[in-house]
């Protein structure tokens, strides 16, 4: 029988074209980990959203078309409107009510027929009834803008909704 004398400690040995396929692996590993926690840490956090929303005059039959009123007798009625806020902070806003023959553009460029401001809480809703009188013939749009007050100023929000009425 022959002996062998093996080595038990084994190295590794890289020749240079190796160190350098290893060196960049790592290089890639590095820049990889910096780029997705990078991401994590300064991707933009949703800051919520709001809502408002028009409750239908005529909730019990769910008619969406456009409501008939006959002037002087029945063109006074509640129209109901709700707002929720759904971002982290107190919020501080207003409803401009607004009665105008055409809707082209947002915000409405006239002056308000009747405007509310209220406070929510994070996930509070502002439910109201808003008395509306038309006292004229014709076909209107009563329209309902929400501003939210940033840095003491409210500014739209781009939330409206509209409901369009006839008085005959």
């Amino acid at each position: 029988m022959e002996n062998y004398d093996y080595d038990q400690t084994s190295t590794l040995k890289f020749d240079k074209g190796s160190r350098k396929l290893v060196t960049m692996l790592a290089l890639l590993i590095v820049i990889c980990s910096i780029v997705i926690v990078s991401v994590i840490i300064y991707a933009p956090r949703s800051e919520g959203y709001n809502e408002m929303y028009l409750i239908n005059i005529q909730s019990q039959t769910g008619d969406n078309s456009p409501q008939s009123f006959i002037v002087k007798q029945n063109s006074v009625f509640d129209a109901q409107i709700a707002v929720e806020n759904h971002k982290p902070t107190l919020g501080n806003y207003q409803v401009q009510v607004k009665i105008v023959e055409d809707t082209f553009s947002f915000p409405i460029d006239t002056i308000a027929y009747k405007t509310f401001e209220f406070a929510l809480d994070p996930e509070q809703v502002w439910n109201y009834q808003i008395p509306v009188v038309l006292a004229e013939k014709g076909d209107f749009s009563i329209v309902f803008e929400l501003f939210a007050e940033k840095e003491g100023v409210y500014r739209f929000t781009d939330i409206y909704c509209v409901l369009h009425v006839t008085v005959i």
